[in-house]
């Protein structure tokens, strides 16, 4: 390959490196607005979007089935869940107050 050839291609290398955040990520502004509100920023599983996990108003509240909270009823604690986060692997109480564990990717 010529050189004259090379030029269009290492500009289209050089520039991709100047991309602004990408879509599945949060602005630096968004991350700092969610910790502002008590939230904290994660990774949502195998999908790789980032998130605001916002805090919820009944964070630590006893439970005893899921209408009890905002969030979830943890089923080992019996506590409403400290903020609106369902990835991960968990236990919660269900409409019933049975235990349900899952995990979600």
């Amino acid at each position: 390959m010529k050189a004259a050839h090379l030029a269009p291609l290492l500009a289209v290398l050089l520039l991709g490196g100047c991309v602004e955040d990408s879509p599945d990520e949060l602005s630096p502004a968004e991350e700092a607005a969610c910790e502002a509100r008590g939230g904290y920023v994660g990774w949502a599983g195998s999908s790789g979007v980032e998130f605001c996990a916002e805090p919820t108003p009944d964070a630590g509240q006893m439970c005893s089935a899921a209408p009890d909270c905002e969030g979830y009823c943890d089923a080992e604690s019996r506590t409403c869940s400290t903020h609106f986060n369902q990835f991960g692997c968990y236990s919660f109480l269900d409409d019933t107050g049975q235990v349900v564990s899952i995990c979600v990717d």
